[in-house]
């Protein structure tokens, strides 16, 4: 798969548009296989695994597994088309031309076409037929239990009629022999189907695959691309024994995974999990095995031994170190200063329409009192952005109801009160033990654990000062709602380099329990409805429930994630963010991840989706579940958006995964478009986001930051934009 390139330094000889956009091969730069000096730029046929391996490069797509080489075929004159297979390492004065590199580019020199860019795009990508010319590539796969696979493959984008479809591959396949390789056509937009022409491609022996197909196929899964040194953990027993020297290899992925420094899983991970998010944010190794275990063959020699964990796109290596080198390795990752993470007083409770008063700009500023969640909430409110649907003009008013919940943020300052309360001085010692331990450097996981679970207890006993809980019990009645959410919005959480995503926890509350002075607060661990698990206070009042998102600053993951990334301890603070329960209005049909790149490649333009049917989380989901992972490819607004499918949900872990999207088309096109708007208003107002002007910052997926959004869908159709953070992964 390939995808847009931005912004091309063009060639003097050809003349092209200062917009231009370009499509390009995935992958990045390699020495060409010797033998390809000798081949020329254009070849018209492919008829051997050696030429092929001389023409190709690494995959490093969306399924960076094999090797891909690019194909054009000239179908101006339908009657006598030429196929011709780029040659990707072809040396021209010492380098690489563009010709190589790009279809467009390719074509002018080879064919001659006389169009200009913006012409020939629309010609080849955005026309369903007849088609003057056809763009795609080849993308080898090695299978697990079938004999490898060479897909045919056109940009996700193209909305090629199937007529059009089934001619340009059996034009290609024609010009292909390469002996113990099944020739396949692979679906890359939901658009490209095959229903009309599957028994003509059948019956050349050509079989029809999606990329949900081909990645349950494979055996290994690359997520996030580095190396590490530590033990290696084959199915630990006990998650909370483990260290930032462990490395571990799981069956099912944790809801809480200690820092880690590497991980290897047999089921597979959701590409925008917390986990996998937080292994892209620190740059520690993550990838799936489907047959990992005790006893693999490349694992089992190492069980606890120290190793280096190398993940790459095509393979992972495991090989034996020494404790010395994994102690050294971990020092280094720590030798940087101690960071202090500020706040400012605050002493009002303020609604986010409050908090988004003033300039969008300024309305983020306000995460230094009320921390970044309850200031992305207002400023995802502020009318600049999606607005409220009073507020004429603004996406909200246009689709008759408001994006993004009513509610209020509490500031860091409720919570330092709290914790200074001359009643909580069991707290406060507490406190001073854990952050005490914790820098000496000396603490074992259960010690870690026990000392967490005491300042978690003093925190459920904790007394409230004067007013503080009657003051937030009237905001509270002010909303007119029956359950509502307190979210945590720590300074640590949502901040350049470190998003703290997953980290603290979240507490429903009934409104019309009351609290009763002196009641005992206690967590437990529970399912919902929607097969939901997460912890719950009990009972669900509005103190326990404060208390409770309070108490999770100092989850053990959370001392954790603060401890290898250094931020002192004594410096973070709660704020909270509090909301009506996201279901009041109807029931919550699905919930959504959009991370606003495709995450593991720079070659593929647009936006990650993760989908999960019903309540169940994206971002922890339930054991035995995953979402379903859609791309969104797109450059330009004027330009179809395309879905590619790579996997479909599997909604509960005792039943099925779906075969088919969890939203409709026009679902996904009005979630693609909303999440284009706010990023755009957020590149506008937070300076140091994106280099470049804010209208292309959705279509560069080289950009050095990202948004990473959590949206649940209604059974009504409305969209309820929950949060927004900033995310330094790729």
């Amino acid at each position: 798969m390939y995808g847009f390139l931005p912004r091309l330094i063009t060639p003097p000889e050809i003349l092209v548009p200062p917009a231009a956009r370009l499509h390009r091969l995935a992958g990045p730069p390699v020495e060409p296989a010797p033998e390809s000096a000798a081949l020329g730029l254009s070849l018209p046929r492919v008829d051997s695994p050696e030429l092929f391996q001389a023409i190709s490069q690494p995959a490093a797509d969306l399924v960076a597994n094999g090797r891909l080489a690019k194909v054009f075929v000239d179908r101006r004159d339908p009657d006598a088309p030429h196929v011709a297979f780029v040659n990707g390492n072809f040396i021209r004065n010492g380098s690489t031309p563009d010709a190589a590199k790009y279809h467009y580019l390719f074509g002018r020199e080879v064919f001659q076409i006389p169009e200009d860019l913006d012409e020939f795009n629309r010609l080849t990508y955005f026309t369903a037929g007849p088609k003057r010319y056809v763009a795609g590539v080849l993308h080898s796969y090695a299978l697990a239990g079938r004999p490898p696979v060479l897909g045919i493959q056109f940009y996700p984008q193209d909305v090629i009629a199937e007529e059009d479809l089934r001619d340009a591959v059996l034009e290609i396949a024609g010009q292909i022999e390469l002996p113990g390789m099944a020739l396949a056509f692979v679906q890359t937009g939901t658009q490209q189907t095959t229903a009309r022409v599957a028994s003509d491609l059948a019956g050349a022996g050509i079989e029809v695959l999606t990329l949900d197909d081909i990645l349950g196929s494979v055996t290994y899964i690359p997520l996030n691309q580095a190396e590490a040194w530590g033990w290696l953990r084959i199915f630990p027993t006990d998650p909370d024994e483990l260290r930032p020297t462990d490395i571990v290899v799981l069956d099912q992925l944790p809801l809480d995974l200690s820092v880690v420094a590497g991980v290897l899983t047999r089921a597979v991970q959701d590409t925008n999990s917390h986990v996998n998010l937080k292994s892209k944010e620190r740059n520690t190794p993550n990838a799936v095995l489907r047959d990992a275990g005790p006893e693999h063959p490349r694992l089992a020699p190492f069980a606890d031994t120290p190793v280096r964990y190398v993940v790459r796109g095509d393979d992972f290596v495991i090989e034996p170190t020494t404790a010395e080198v994994v102690a050294a390795k971990l020092a280094e990752r720590l030798d940087r200063p101690v960071v202090q993470i500020g706040w400012e007083p605050e002493a009002e409770l303020r609604s986010y329409d409050e908090i988004g008063q003033r300039s969008a700009a300024e309305t983020l500023a306000a995460a230094r009192r009320y921390g970044s969640k309850a200031a992305n909430l207002g400023f995802l409110g502020h009318r600049q952005v999606l607005g409220r649907a009073a507020q004429a003009g603004t996406p909200s008013a246009r689709l008759g109801y408001d994006l993004t919940p009513q509610g209020f943020g509490v500031p860091f300052q409720w919570y330092a009160d709290l914790v200074a309360h001359p009643p909580n001085a069991a707290l406060r010692e507490s406190l001073d033990v854990l952050i005490g331990r914790e820098a000496a450097g000396d603490l074992a996981p259960r010690e870690l654990r026990d000392l967490v679970a005491a300042v978690q207890d003093a925190f459920l006993a904790a007394e409230f000062p004067p007013r503080q809980l009657e003051t937030i019990r009237a905001r509270v009645d002010g909303l007119g709602v029956k359950r509502l959410k307190v979210r945590s919005s720590a300074n640590a959480e949502d901040i350049p380099g470190f998003d703290g995503a997953g980290l603290h926890d979240s507490y429903s509350v009934r409104t019309k329990i009351k609290d009763v002075p002196g009641q005992t607060c206690i967590v437990i661990e529970e399912q919902d409805d929607g097969g939901e698990s997460k912890r719950k206070v009990d009972p669900r009042a509005l103190g326990c429930a404060l208390k409770g998102v309070y108490a999770s600053l100092w989850n053990k993951r959370a001392v954790e994630e603060r401890s290898f990334a250094r931020i002192d301890q004594r410096s973070v603070a709660m704020g909270l963010a509090v909301v009506p329960a996201y279901d009041s209005e109807a029931d919550v049909v699905a919930n959504a991840v959009v991370v606003t790149r495709v995450l593991n490649t720079d070659a593929v333009y647009g936006y990650s989706l993760s989908i999960q049917q019903g309540n169940n989380l994206v971002t922890n989901p339930d054991p035995g579940t995953h979402s379903e992972l859609t791309i969104a490819a797109f450059l330009a607004d004027t330009e179809p958006i395309s879905f590619t499918v790579t996997r479909f949900a599997k909604p509960t872990a005792s039943g099925p995964a779906r075969t088919t999207p969890v939203l409709a088309s026009d679902q996904l096109t009005a979630l693609v478009d909303l999440v284009r708007t706010i990023e755009r208003a957020y590149c506008r107002a937070r300076p140091g986001y994106y280099p470049g002007p804010c209208s292309e910052v959705t279509s560069d997926n080289t950009k050095p930051r990202s948004l990473d959004l959590e949206i649940k869908v209604l059974a009504d159709g409305r969209f309820v934009v929950k949060q927004v953070r900033e995310f330094g992964g790729r």
